[in-house]
Order: C-alpha cells, then structure tokens, then sequence
C-alpha cells in the first residue's frame, strides 16, 4: 500500500522543498542509507507525494505514463509521522 505525505501545515510541495534533496534522475533503489525516494507526481489539478517504502512500488512508480513526476531523497527521520510505526 502506497503511503502519502500531507503535511497539515504546508504543502507537499513546501515539506518536500524542505526536507528533501531532489534528484536529477529517476532511482534505481528505493532506499539509500537513511533515506527514502519520494515520488511527486503531478496529477493535474493536485499533486501526490508517494514514500517508496519497497522495490515493488518503485518499480510501479517507474513505469512510463504520461503524468509528471519528480523525485527526491527524504530523511526517513523526516518521513516517520507518515510511516508506521514498525517501519525499519
């Protein structure tokens, strides 16, 4: 199950600006060291912000479609209140 950053006091847009360190190419893991890929892709009228928390979703975010998307690297000690609580 993808999970999404919504931040309640800034925009996806804004934490990821923040918090993250956007990448100039697509991964090709999901996770390096303490960090998680994010994905922002653009929707159109909105945006969704998916934690790659598998290399299965990555694979899935991978796939060629026509929406935009941009990727980043977060601290996954940024991304614990999105991410369960048994999350390593």
């Amino acid at each position: 199950m993808t999970i999404y950053i919504n931040p309640a006091h800034m925009t996806k847009e804004a934490f990821l600006q923040e918090h993250g360190r956007r990448m100039n190419y697509r991964p090709d893991v999901h996770r390096w060291d303490d960090y998680l890929a994010v994905c922002l892709v653009n929707n159109g009228p909105f945006t969704a912000a998916a934690i790659v928390t598998t290399p299965h979703e990555l694979e899935h975010l991978l796939l060629p479609e026509p929406r935009p998307k941009t990727w980043y690297w977060v601290s996954i000690e940024k991304l614990r209140p999105y991410l369960p609580e048994d999350f390593k």
